[in-house]
């Protein structure tokens, strides 16, 4: 993939920081980086402040940031690398090698670290040095409209707007001004008395499937294709409102011409829209697109998708083969790799990893060992491809070893008390047996996430979808790293009775209901925007009963659990283990809540209480019996898709099941109550409710 670079008349750089963000630009009119390296204080670099959980779920590379007068753009990967080389120490970087290994088979084996975003310091905030700028950025969009006389014009023309951020302590005034601006007035009207006025960002611009955005061609539109009578004419955008919506109207002050906005937005306006250019605006480049342009509100919600993997950083398993020995090892700092010159050294490297966040190395042989750092830094095997590819569309390449961990007493107990885990059984109430067969109190749990990419226009979340729908991260495609967090919290993990399960799922497979579910999967499969759609069989994607089951349980014990934890629903989060047993898969039922953040509200203890057998018990069986009523129903309880409905989800609506998308692993898709419990229904959608056995005896 080539890259055409950006036009340098169209370029204002911004600085953003995992806690502070920072503009700075490098046309030589407006440059308050190198004021700031010149003791020069006009104008400074620092514009607002991000957490870095933002920078991988909402305001990460490629997405608009919404400052209070500006709008930000977050640069990619070869523009960090301009701010970490200012920084006296080398960047943070996350041990997790299963999580690399997955994050290896989407963007392939060049990346080689997880890194933290660069923090910034609050004692060099305050002297507001350029060593503390965090990630480099731009204004975007660089079209801006004055809040007094609806002037359009661009940033970069140096003309238009004037930059003032002055204030060393308030960074949120940054913002581009219209210097004395006399308010809309038509020919011959009387001015007003000449008045500063903010500028705001022009709100449309121009995107496509393939992630490129590019600005809204404002001067061709109003022109309609043809030449103005001046190079550089200035225009003017007119709003007012009509019985149909807003009416914004853009016109040329030179030869009058204009022309509204509606035209973009009505029936056929792809006609009259142009191809898309190709263009990465968060690489300055331009990539070759054949995709039809498409009208792109700032601040839409299908601006922007992130698409990252996470994985909890749980004890490793004991693993004899060197080729599992070398994932773990790949993790690793290159520091100590580049320290191990031989197989005498294997002693320093079990030492070595232990230090560096991998134990679990002292029982290793060390032939075996020598053998998986020869794979760890050799050229990958020839099974590498299929070993990618495995990873990437099957999701228990992360689930199975946590899963493995969580449900074997023996393991997690031989690791527990470590700095990143901690966990203990708890016994089961005698209410919940036999359906509930462990429960697991983890006190001390680590979360780590990766960004890999983003989408526009639709969500990446089919596994092994088109990869040309992923924006790059970098110029050429190929980063040897990506941006990760790790946050830090507690869990409950609940396991269930495999027999049983199974026999409720053989029961489940047979009904019509879900039949029609699996047809409207089938439909919302291949209704998407992704070309791969119609070469990939649905049904391998489709989850099983068991899964639909655990998963509307555990949407049941988020509700419930927020009003007994201390915790807000938004903050809990699930990981479902939940698949049949298949080649060389072992079946697993079981799921696990936890609360992770980046602070210390990840420690509070309150949910780790619920895993006491009376708390949990009591949580369950109130989870159950909120469950089965629900203010919508009849409806919600008889909703099943028919005929040509799409829609993934049964008896679940916002009033009994859907919960936040921070809590939610599939966006509130594949619930359905009827699969839990017994409700009140036609024959032709009941279900046997999987969990209806935990409920009191007559209860309804």
């Amino acid at each position: 993939m080539t890259a055409v670079s950006d036009d340098a008349t169209d370029v204002t750089e911004v600085g953003l920081d995992a806690t502070e963000s920072a503009i700075a630009t490098v046309e030589p009119s407006l440059d308050p980086l190198a004021d700031v390296e010149t003791n020069k204080p006009k104008n400074r670099a620092k514009v607002g402040a991000i957490r870095p959980s933002a920078l991988l779920y909402t305001q990460g590379i490629g997405s608009t940031v919404d400052l209070p007068h500006l709008s930000v753009m977050p640069h990619g990967l070869d523009d960090w690398e301009r701010i970490y080389r200012r920084r006296p120490t080398p960047p943070e970087t996350i041990v997790e090698p299963r999580l690399l290994q997955v994050v290896q088979a989407h963007l392939g084996r060049n990346v080689e670290e997880l890194r933290k975003p660069p923090w910034a310091s609050a004692e060099i905030g305050q002297k507001d040095s350029a060593t503390d700028l965090g990630i480099p950025g731009r204004i975007f969009p660089q079209w801006l409209r004055c809040t007094g006389c609806g002037l359009l014009g661009q940033v970069s023309d140096g003309v238009s707007f004037e930059y003032r951020n002055t204030n060393p302590f308030r960074p949120d005034k940054a913002e581009f001004v219209h210097v004395k601006c006399t308010g809309w007035s038509e020919d011959g009207a009387k001015k007003r008395p000449p008045k500063d006025r903010t500028a705001v960002p022009a709100r449309y611009l121009i995107a496509c499937r393939k992630g490129h955005l590019d600005e809204f061609p404002y001067v061709a539109w109003v022109h309609r294709g043809e030449k103005c009578t001046v190079p550089r004419p200035r225009l003017r955008m007119r709003e007012w409102k009509s019985n149909i919506g807003p009416d914004v109207q853009i016109i040329c002050q030179v030869c009058k011409k204009q022309r509204g906005m509606l035209e973009a937005t009505a029936r056929g306006a792809d006609t009259k829209l142009p191809r898309c250019r190709g263009r990465h605006a968060h690489l300055d480049a331009f990539f070759p697109c054949k995709e039809q342009g498409r009208l792109m509100l700032l601040g839409a919600a299908n601006q922007w998708f992130s698409n990252t993997v996470s994985a909890l950083a749980l004890p490793r398993e004991d693993q004899a083969s060197a080729s599992e020995l070398a994932a773990a090892i790949k993790g690793l700092p290159k520091k100590v790799l580049e320290a191990i010159h031989g197989p005498e050294g294997m002693d320093s490297l079990k030492l070595l990893a232990g230090v560096n966040g991998i134990p679990g190395l002292d029982d290793v042989d060390n032939a075996v060992l020598w053998e998986a750092f020869q794979i760890a830094i050799g050229h990958p095997t020839s099974t590498d491809d299929g070993e990618q590819v495995v990873a990437r569309r099957d999701p228990r390449t992360l689930l199975a070893p946590e899963w493995n961990v969580l449900s074997d007493r023996s393991k997690f107990t031989k690791y527990s008390g470590s700095v990143d885990f901690r966990a203990e059984s708890r016994k089961v109430a005698d209410e919940l047996d036999p359906l509930v067969t462990g429960v697991v109190a983890v006190e001390r749990l680590k979360k780590v996430n990766a960004f890999i990419g983003f989408t526009r226009i639709d969500a990446f979340d089919r596994i092994d979808d088109a990869s040309d729908r992923v924006a790059p991260l970098t110029r050429n495609g190929s980063p040897t790293w990506v941006p990760a967090t790790e946050d830090r919290g507690e869990g409950v993990f609940i396991q269930f009775d495999e027999q049983r399960v199974a026999k409720w799922e053989a029961v489940v497979l047979q009904l019509e209901v879900w039949r029609r579910y699996r047809e409207a999967h089938r439909l919302n499969f291949l209704r998407r925007t992704s070309r791969t759609a119609a070469d990939i069989d649905p049904h391998e994607r489709f989850p099983s009963p068991r899964y639909w089951a655990i998963h509307t349980l555990s949407h049941l014990l988020i509700r419930e659990m927020a009003m007994s934890s201390g915790y807000g629903s938004a903050s809990l989060t699930e990981r479902i283990f939940a698949w049949p047993a298949g080649d060389d898969v072992q079946p697993a039922a079981g799921l696990l809540i936890s609360t992770t953040s980046s602070d210390s509200e990840g420690t509070l203890g309150g949910l780790v209480e619920l895993a006491k057998p009376g708390k949990l018990r009591d949580v369950i069986v109130h989870a159950l019996e909120r469950g089965r009523r629900c203010s919508s129903d009849p409806i919600c309880s008889h909703r099943a898709p028919q005929d040509k409905e799409d829609f993934l989800h049964g008896a679940a609506c916002h009033f009994c099941l859907f919960v936040s998308e921070t809590s939610c692993e599939r966006t509130n898709r594949f619930l359905d109550r009827r699969m839990v419990m017994e409700l009140l229904v036609d024959e032709s959608v009941r279900t046997p409710g999987l969990f209806h056995g935990l409920l009191p005896e007559g209860s309804w």
